[in-house]
């Protein structure tokens, strides 16, 4: 099972220095009133700035035109590592900042907090895989995680679909009951499914991604998961999703084994 490393201190500072000299892609994510909001960005790496970890707000930034995030404001923070995405949460010390660039403007940043820990996980749980040899039901619902006494007390609708398949990173569903107006991309989404027999509902925080028409005339959506890298609890379900993720993976990869192996026992 793939498990969510936590990377010692030395060697924490190490990767973030490195990211930051490389002026890294990363993606920010905050909670608005609109719920868990991903903005695409990139490190700023400006000479004398140690110990600060500036973002990116600039033209071409998603934080460009996004609400000035607030001092003590928890957000979470991704970027890639080679085969590894590297995950922490963080403070906002200054919603906007400006910092000389090499070309002599100001650029337009968001300071953060130096993380105090970081967390790796192999970028191959975010590959999509699908469950080997079983149906899984998913439900899902307008507003996120936040609308589920709304859902309980029967005020909001569910929709339900099955599930195509899932990554660390989200799901896609099958479904008939959505429509290609019912959403919009960024829009906040709460799901539920037991992705293993007789295993724990998982219910998560997601965005809507997208919406397909699949070959066969059937509708299909993809769901983001979103915030699970600001708090204990939201690790520990990444790493749930991370290992049944590789038990798809290794169920899919046993199945081929099978068949390799029968077509030779009876050639």
């Amino acid at each position: 099972m793939e498990k969510l490393i936590y990377v010692e201190e030395a060697r924490k500072n190490e990767i973030i220095v490195a990211a930051i000299d490389k002026e890294t892609p990363c993606v920010l994510t905050r909670r608005s009133v609109r719920g868990w909001q991903p903005c695409k960005s990139h490190l700023v790496a400006i000479a004398g700035t140690g110990g600060r970890l500036l973002v990116s707000a600039d033209a071409g930034s998603e934080l460009s035109g996004a609400t000035t995030l607030a001092p003590g404001e928890r957000v979470g923070l991704t970027f890639r590592r080679g085969h590894k995405k590297c995950m922490c949460a963080t403070l906002v010390l200054a919603g906007r900042v400006e910092v000389p660039g090499a070309d002599g403007r100001n650029i337009p940043c968001v300071e953060l907090q130096w993380p105090e820990a970081l967390q790796e996980l192999q970028r191959r749980v975010y590959h999509r895989a699908t469950p080997p040899g079983r149906r899984v039901h998913v439900r899902f619902w307008p507003g996120g995680v936040a609308a589920r006494p709304e859902v309980e007390a029967g005020n909001t609708t569910v929709l339900s679909g099955v599930l195509l398949d899932l990554s660390a990173g989200g799901i896609r569903v099958l479904t008939t009951e959505v429509a290609p107006d019912m959403f919009t991309e960024g829009d906040p989404i709460g799901c539920a499914f037991a992705p293993k027999p007789r295993g724990e509902t998982l219910v998560l925080d997601a965005t809507f991604r997208h919406f397909e028409i699949t070959p066969d005339g059937s509708v299909a959506v993809g769901l983001q998961f979103v915030g699970l890298e600001t708090s204990d609890r939201g690790r520990v379900l990444l790493s749930t999703l991370a290992g049944i993720v590789t038990d798809y993976q290794r169920g899919h990869a046993r199945q081929q084994r099978e068949k390799l192996a029968g077509r030779f026992a009876r050639s």
